[in-house]
């Protein structure tokens, strides 16, 4: 066959076949460790396969203490308040991140203070630095990058201020010197299908100091007196989740070093065939978790994100500004000139572990004719 008609068929078929932003990489292997466990007869509530993924994670991560949580905003809740972050507590978070790490510092009794990023997109210690009276950070190492954590987590522990990490974008990723999910008095880690593995929903909280473990199991089991199940020591909830999701976890993360290496593959392919300076760049001990794309303004943005739906590409927005959410109008905040100048800029290309680098040459030639046009 001509060359020219075959390169014609493999773009008739990637137009017709839809690119996703994100979906979750569930294997055969997956489905089948689901499914024996289904047949096994254990229970379906949260019991041994819960506590061997907690044990693989923590581990992973050098953390001492690993608790399952049912998703990453209740991680993040649990960790303040085990940390013993109280109403009136003021707590620092970066104006770009996911509503959940700020929602869950309101559900909290905080109250929370937004500063701005850096050009990495994570928390700018600058920033922090230029606010007073905090008693705790929420650190966000967004999308997987890492600039500047270490640095807080120094700047923090010589102020004696609670550093909570929310890690939920960077299961995988690494600061220089250590893991991500091992900086301050809790960590955290979400599992949502679009995150790099997936338990369909679930979070986790990471974290070394006995007593911080023991409140936050206590918060999350009904704070029952030992052996007493009906016996109550205070306040606590259900936060339990299921050996039927910890099943799926733990496949997935017995994958989790391929998906690492699959990240980094999509990056790489997509600065290959994208013009300089739109991609923001990872650090080679960083995981990419989204692909942020810089355009040069926001209607460009739209038009962008228009125009690559019209081929069956899925793209999205990043996360707007806390600052920009009318709720939260009356937030304090720092200067936020930075954030609030990039977060009206970004689109995140897709970037599953199951695209092959077609998929990236095609996402990539019409981004191209794009800016050709």
């Amino acid at each position: 066959m001509d060359l020219i008609l075959v390169l014609k068929k493999i773009e008739q078929e990637l137009m017709s076949k839809k690119i996703n932003q994100v979906e979750p990489n569930i294997s055969k292997v997956d489905i089948s460790n689901v499914n024996d466990y289904l047949e096994s007869g254990s229970w379906v509530t949260e019991h041994k396969i819960t506590q061997k993924l907690e044990k693989s994670i923590s581990s992973y991560v050098d953390r001492d203490y690993a608790v399952a949580v049912p998703n990453g905003t209740i991680a993040i809740y649990l960790s303040l308040l085990a940390s013993g972050i109280k109403e009136g507590s003021r707590v620092a978070v970066p104006n770009i991140t996911m509503i959940a790490t700020i929602n869950a510092i309101i559900w909290a009794g905080a109250e929370p203070v937004i500063v701005d990023v850096d050009d990495s997109l994570c928390m700018s210690l600058r920033s922090l630095k230029s606010v007073d009276s905090i008693d705790a950070v929420v650190f966000v190492p967004l999308n997987g990058r890492t600039n500047g954590g270490e640095a807080i987590h120094k700047y923090c522990k010589s102020n004696n201020i609670t550093l909570i990490e929310d890690s939920a974008h960077a299961l995988g990723s690494s600061y220089e010197n250590r893991k991500c999910g091992s900086l301050g008095e809790a960590s955290v880690f979400s599992f949502t299908p679009h995150k790099i593995i997936t338990m369909g929903q679930g979070g986790m909280v990471l974290l070394d100091n006995s007593d911080v473990y023991q409140k936050l199991i206590d918060l999350k089991t009904f704070n029952r007196e030992k052996d007493k199940s009906d016996t109550h020591k205070g306040f606590g909830l259900n936060f339990k989740i299921t050996d039927l999701q910890s099943s799926l976890g733990l496949s997935q993360f017995d994958n989790l070093e391929n998906f690492i290496s699959k990240k980094k593959e999509i990056f790489n392919t997509y600065l290959k065939y994208l013009p300089s300076g739109r991609l923001k760049e990872f650090k080679s001990f960083e995981t990419p978790w989204f692909i942020d794309f810089y355009c040069d303004s926001e209607q460009q943005k739209i038009e962008i994100f228009d125009y690559l739906s019209s081929y069956n590409i899925e793209t999205r927005f990043s996360y707007p500004a806390l600052s920009s959410q009318a709720f939260l109008k009356d937030v304090e905040t720092s200067d936020l000139s930075l954030s609030e100048e990039i977060a009206d800029r970004v689109l995140w290309l897709p970037s599953s572990t199951s695209l092959v680098p077609e998929d990236i040459k095609y996402v990539s030639e019409q981004i191209n004719t794009f800016f050709k046009k």
